[in-house]
């Protein structure tokens, strides 16, 4: 039977080896958890005792078996991980497997030194000097390294950008990962004789600071990304309130001209009315007053969002002489934030304008059509174009502005993916047609601020 302070000494590790890792792997998702925090704790506290039991099991087991213990451990932590993580596979396994690497490298260089400073325990496993020394690399390590999870790392996942983005970014910290296992276990000798000389443990030391580079600069990447979708978005929001101002300003140009104008009208008026030429002032009022402004609004919905945009790409177009048309059914009220429909709408529209513009046909045509069903709510809008449409290997439209993935519909596909809908794109006939489709079901409505 082991004896008791063996059982302490391997608990102590196997604890360092995994408590400290756990928090800093869930934090970036704790707004993502599948179940309550305290069925996450109690859930965290099972698969702590297993990793115990498991250390103790190993530390008395075969040399042929502790790798298949150790396998089996990691399996344990990987399927707590996804079972308590409600998020996209792809971001989870990044978090992980970075996560992962960081705790290898706690190991290595926590052994590195134990076998500087007590070189006689450093060759026996699961020594109390071994997890002394780990507990003080942790002290080191972990602190920055929350502070960094917390302050740049969660933010960029806590905003959800296009899901394809997961589906290959992982694969960056597992290929460090790989690494890892190949130079302690596949290159023939035996992973103790390599952590114990300091050249192999500096040399994984650089390799894993160089992978941290790399993560950074996907992080920084990605936050890059969510600030493009938010400028976008402000722009919208400003496009929204174009529409306004270009009418007051219109309005108050056409004021200070009629004020200016009125006292040449009022005296000859005057002069007509003095003289008696009633049928000459009749004639003359007549025409004064056909040639008032119009003063109708154009009005396409009950919607005042999409009334505004609809009229301030309809203006938009009849200037460049392109048809538009809108066949709108849309309520006053939407149950989405208004500044979700504005992005929506205004990136469309623009799309469109712009697509148009380009031609050099004469046949140029906007069709816009929305409405709701049910709890969802449609959108197309269709437009002719020239030339040809060219996607990426998924799926994505690739903008024809700047040779890569527009902007524009990224933000559009987006927001769908926040309101379990969809961007669709294609083209037939000459025509570009663009669909989105939002499920409104279960949305609480959002007032902007």
């Amino acid at each position: 039977m082991m004896p008791l302070y063996r059982i302490i000494e391997t608990t102590a590790y196997a604890l360092l080896n995994f408590l400290p890792f756990l928090p800093l792997a869930l934090y970036p998702f704790r707004r993502d958890l599948r179940y309550s925090r305290r069925a996450t704790v109690t859930l965290a506290a099972l698969v702590t005792l297993l990793q115990v039991a498991l250390g103790l099991w190993a530390s008395t087991a075969p040399a042929g078996l502790k790798g298949l213990i150790s396998a089996f451990s990691t399996f344990a932590y990987f399927l707590f991980y996804f079972w308590a993580v409600s998020a996209r596979p792809g971001k989870t396994l990044f978090t992980l497997l970075i996560i992962s690497n960081i705790a290898n490298l706690v190991v290595v260089c926590s052994k590195c030194l134990e076998g500087l400073l007590f070189p006689g325990l450093a060759v026996q496993a699961y020594r109390w000097s071994f997890s002394a020394v780990m507990a003080g690399v942790q002290c080191l390590i972990l602190p920055p390294l929350f502070l960094y999870i917390r302050n740049v790392y969660s933010k960029a996942l806590e905003r959800e950008p296009d899901s394809s983005i997961w589906r290959s970014l992982w694969l960056i910290p597992a290929t460090f990962y790989l690494l890892w296992f190949y130079h302690l276990y596949g290159n023939g000798r035996i992973g103790l004789e390599v952590t114990l000389q300091p050249a192999n443990v500096l040399f994984l030391l650089c390799i894993n600071l160089g992978a941290f580079l790399v993560y950074h600069t996907v992080i920084r990447l990605l936050n890059e990304y969510h600030r493009n979708i938010e400028l976008e978005r402000r722009n919208h929001m400003l496009l929204l309130e174009n529409p306004r101002y270009v009418t007051l300003r219109d309005r108050i140009e056409e004021a200070r001209r009629a004020e200016h104008d009125l006292r040449h009208h009022v005296a000859l008026m005057a002069a007509y009315l003095e003289d008696g030429e009633y049928d000459r002032l009749r004639t003359y009022l007549n025409g004064y007053r056909d040639s008032l402004p119009e003063d109708s609004p154009m009005v396409f919905c009950r919607n005042h969002a999409a009334n505004l945009l609809l009229s301030y790409f309809a203006r938009q177009a009849a200037g460049a002489g392109i048809d538009f048309a809108a066949h709108v059914n849309l309520p006053d009220r939407l149950e989405i934030a208004e500044s979700d429909f504005t992005v929506i709408l205004g990136n469309l529209l623009e799309n469109a304008l712009q697509a148009c513009t380009a031609q050099e046909g004469p046949k140029r045509q906007i069709v816009f059509r929305g409405k709701t069903m049910e709890h969802s709510l449609l959108i197309t809008v269709d437009n002719t174009f020239e030339g040809t449409l060219k996607r990426d290997p998924d799926g994505a439209l690739l903008s024809t502005k700047k040779g890569g993935s527009g902007l524009g519909l990224a933000s559009i596909r987006h927001i769908a993916a926040r309101y379990g809908g969809m961007l669709r794109t294609e083209s037939r006939d000459g025509m570009f047609c663009a669909s989105v489709l939002l499920n409104l079901q279960g949305v609480s409505h959002v007032e902007d601020s």
